[in-house]
């Protein structure tokens, strides 16, 4: 199998909507396929988000992977800003999710690969991200892909309700 990751276009838009939809289940909210497809055609469009897609296709005589295990598997959203504190352009690597068929194919590792590649070639001087304490595959990943857990600062969220 060979991985290809790309920025999502057009074509992309129905199978991002639907691993969208899984990652938002797996952060225990719901949303209609309207709402997804709008919020994230919305960030592409508007150049707020850096939207890729992994693919997943057979090489030459492979014995053929499941459908679920093929096509856009997976895909990432980040969101370039800026610090402060360095006075430079920084990234948030805010969203990433393979579909179950395709975990263990190296799909989820070369999404990061290629967003932290992209962000230093957009000048930028860290991807940063944040994971869910239990989710300890993805810690293992990220901190094997050289990004080191935050010692110095808490991070907290204010809900505005809005």
């Amino acid at each position: 199998m060979s991985l290809d990751v790309r920025p999502a276009t057009d074509d992309d838009v129905d199978a991002v909507v639907d691993l969208f939809r899984q990652y938002l289940r797996f952060y225990g909210q719901e949303v209609p396929d309207a709402e997804a497809r709008a919020f994230l055609t919305a960030r592409r469009d508007a150049g707020d988000s850096v939207l890729l897609v992994v693919v997943l296709e057979p090489e030459g005589s492979e014995p053929e992977a499941s459908a679920a295990g093929r096509g856009v598997v997976g895909f990432a959203q980040s969101y370039p800003t800026w610090s402060s504190v360095s006075l430079s352009r920084s990234w948030v690597l805010n969203d990433l999710f393979v579909s179950p068929a395709a975990r263990g194919t190296g799909a989820a590792r070369a999404l990061v690969q290629d967003t932290c590649r992209r962000a230093k070639e957009a000048g930028a001087i860290r991807v940063s991200l944040a994971t869910a304490w239990d989710n300890v595959a993805a810690q293992g990943l990220y901190e094997s892909e050289g990004f080191v857990r935050e010692e110095h600062f808490h991070r907290y969220a204010y809900v505005t309700g809005a």
